[in-house]
């Protein structure tokens, strides 16, 4: 799951435009994190906000991180807190902390008993985001969370691996706290930057050398490589700011081509466009498949090359949703029982 993942659940709500990206986008509602944080820099912010090609604020604050001057690295600490300010702030406003009725969707689906037995086994969800939104599906849906690491929470129950799919956040959260345990809560409107979080903040070289990141990324390789069948990759870029990303994956099917004969396929929940850039960027990613090429459902309208700006082809991970889950209704896969709660709404409307 990448940004595309939490942008589509802003999009699936319906509410105000926010646009959770760091590109600009007048169809998600303006201004991308970028330009959101070079505005408010002021005239800090100037000196790299005069080009029409737009600003890669993750490089931009790994070069000031760099440069060896400290006031230049106060800078990229000044950005580093707006960033996080940014994504609070707007996700805040999209009321999506609250909601994200996707996540929960996905994950009762995989709750479903005969989805389990018949079907597929969810055996985890990977995330570079920050934001929290899965841990909050997973405690709705299943009562209790497990993150790949001991922790404490007021709000969270944690979980164990035989009962409760893991969320790995490989970037950690907004809302985690050190401590021994780590302290755990979901993210709240009164959420603040702190120099105790634990996060990874945005810059090239996403480092997991230390707790809990080294444990999570540990965890995360051994599940792809023994457990994993299919990856369905969300809303994620995969560039080069993804590397630690783009090399976890490489190693798993690596290992899993070497050790079983065969690596696990990737399915590219995403544009056709975005999917297949992937593919051509990555091209060291075996046995890949953009989202026109899905069967678990009816995607051929993928295959256009454009779409129209109100096209619900547009919000990808919604569109998926229904779709596969209306195809393993028809199949009777997901028992006798009537399906309720997100499922029955990312069913039964037009997203």
């Amino acid at each position: 799951m990448g940004a595309g993942a939490t942008q589509a659940e802003v999009n699936y709500l319906g509410a105000t435009p926010v646009n959770l990206l760091m590109r600009d986008s007048a169809e998600l509602g303006g201004e991308g994190l970028s330009t959101g944080i070079l505005r408010k820099l002021g005239k800090l912010g100037q000196p790299f906000t005069a080009t029409d090609r737009g600003i890669d604020i993750e490089k931009l604050i790994s070069l000031l991180t760099n440069v060896g001057v400290n006031s230049q690295s106060q800078l990229a600490e000044t950005m580093r807190k707006l960033y996080f300010q940014e994504i609070c702030n707007r996700l805040i406003k999209s009321k999506v902390i609250r909601r994200p009725t996707l996540a929960i969707g996905l994950l009762e689906m995989h709750h479903n008993e005969t989805f389990r037995n018949d079907v597929e086994v969810l055996s985890a969800i990977l995330t570079t985001n920050h934001d929290g939104l899965f841990q909050l599906a997973s405690q709705r849906v299943f009562g209790a969370v497990e993150l790949g690491f001991p922790f404490t929470s007021n709000e969270l129950t944690p979980g164990k691996f035989e009962q409760v799919p893991p969320i790995l956040q490989l970037h950690g959260s907004f809302s985690w706290t050190f401590g021994l345990p780590l302290k755990v809560e979901p993210l709240k409107r009164s959420s603040r930057y702190s120099a105790k979080t634990v996060w990874i903040p945005p810059t090239v070289l996403k480092e997991s050398k230390h707790y809990p990141f080294n444990k999570i990324s540990g965890v995360a390789y051994e599940i792809l490589s023994k457990r994993c069948d299919v990856l369905r990759i969300v809303g994620a870029s995969l560039t080069q700011n993804d590397w630690n990303i783009l090399s976890l994956i490489f190693n798993a099917q690596r290992h899993r081509e070497l050790v079983r004969g065969a690596s696990f396929v990737i399915q590219f929940i995403m544009s056709r466009r975005s999917g297949e850039e992937i593919q051509t960027n990555c091209s060291y990613l075996k046995n890949t498949f953009p989202i026109n090429h899905l069967s678990e459902g009816d995607f051929k309208e993928y295959e256009t090359d454009e779409l129209p700006p109100e096209s619900e082809l547009r919000n990808a991970f919604a569109y998926w949703m229904r779709e596969k889950l209306n195809y393993h209704l028809r199949r009777g896969e997901l028992g006798n029982r009537p399906i309720t709660g997100a499922l029955a709404q990312i069913a039964g409307e037009t997203v």
